[in-house]
């Protein structure tokens, strides 16, 4: 497909499209969207999702008169490629889970002007696919609100909403994230499982689940079918209090890219961090975190027993803003595409 090329440079006409997403990839296009803003070009927004994508892409497209259609996922970035003969850039966040999502990479692959990836290991698999520019392009966590409530207060709030006594001074663990088969929860149950048979259910370590997603169901269920102290939190806009809340931090996922939730645990200075060496995990982390095999729950619930068990390591954090990219590097990655 040959596109029209873009005519002007700055300031630049955008339409930035995304699905519809209250987590990482939403969180991320909202960043952009002020970056860009901030920096002098036109931006528009387009949420796109089902059947309708592709005509409210192209519609979008034509009534703002687009240099550049950028479009972050793979469902919507597939479906600029098919909407728009405008310069098209697609920042890919997450692997192929099934069979349809390796068909929708390989369309962006053979389609899009550009691709940036949020790992390393997605800028290989894009290429592998026939993409004839594919580069890293950073997704930086916004820094992380000032506190709305003080800590004391809300430690007390969670230990209340996990059951506990006041006298209970086991370690409170936090993960965050969807309820959704990458995040892998169950196998995070199977390891409290574990712990209960192997330690007596007084030492679980009590657990508090913030995201919302299909899996609720099945996850309550098991919770309340072994009598584990895990809560549900459902949707939550005070992550970053329930972040220095935490004694541990417990990301089990199957895959991610460049976690926002990890990067905010990490920034946060929650004490003990646990995550699966999956996708660009191992980037995030720099080599300053052990980490685990995924869907493994007997390393889990080491992991977990080790954290809530031991002392702190010594030696403090390293400056994480300081070894990861920061949003300067995420805006001139995403110009760049833009442009060449």
């Amino acid at each position: 497909m040959t596109r029209t090329p873009m005519m002007t440079k700055t300031p630049m006409r955008i339409l930035l499209v995304r699905p519809e997403s209250t987590g990482g990839i939403g969180v991320h296009v909202d960043s952009l969207t002020r970056a860009l803003r901030e920096a002098g070009h036109d931006v528009r927004t387009l949420v796109a999702t089902g059947t309708g994508a592709i005509p409210a892409i192209r519609h979008a497209a034509r009534q703002a008169r687009v240099d550049v259609v950028h479009a972050h996922g793979l469902r919507a970035g597939a479906a600029a490629c098919l909407a728009t003969r405008k310069r098209t850039v697609v920042t890919l966040h997450n692997a192929p889970a099934n069979r349809a999502g390796e068909l929708l990479m390989r369309l962006i692959a053979q389609r899009a002007d550009a691709v940036l990836a949020a790992s390393h290991d997605l800028v290989e698999a894009v290429a592998g696919n026939g993409a004839k520019d594919a580069r890293f392009g950073p997704v930086v966590a916004p820094a992380l609100p000032a506190p709305t409530l003080p800590v004391p207060q809300v430690r007390t709030a969670l230990r209340s909403e996990l059951g506990l006594a006041a006298d209970d001074d086991r370690r409170l663990v936090l993960a965050v994230g969807r309820l959704a088969p990458q995040k892998d929860y169950a196998t995070l149950i199977k390891a409290l499982i574990i712990l209960k048979g192997r330690l007596g259910p007084g030492r679980v370590p009590p657990v508090a689940i913030a995201g919302e997603g299909r899996e609720r169901s099945a996850l309550q269920a098991a919770v309340d079918e072994h009598g584990l102290p895990v809560a549900l939190l459902g949707h939550r806009a005070d992550i970053a209090d329930l972040l220095r809340a935490a004694d541990v931090f417990v990301m089990c996922s199957t895959w991610e890219a460049r976690p926002l939730a990890l990067q905010e645990a990490l920034r946060a200075g929650v004490p003990r961090v646990i995550a699966t060496d999956v996708g660009g995990v191992a980037e995030v982390t720099a080599g300053y975190l052990p980490l685990i095999p995924p869907g493994d729950p007997e390393a889990l619930a080491r992991a977990l027993a080790e954290s809530c068990d031991g002392s702190v390591p010594a030696g403090g954090a390293p400056d994480w803003d300081a070894l990861w990219p920061g949003p300067a590097e995420e805006l001139a990655a995403v110009l760049a595409a833009y442009s060449a």
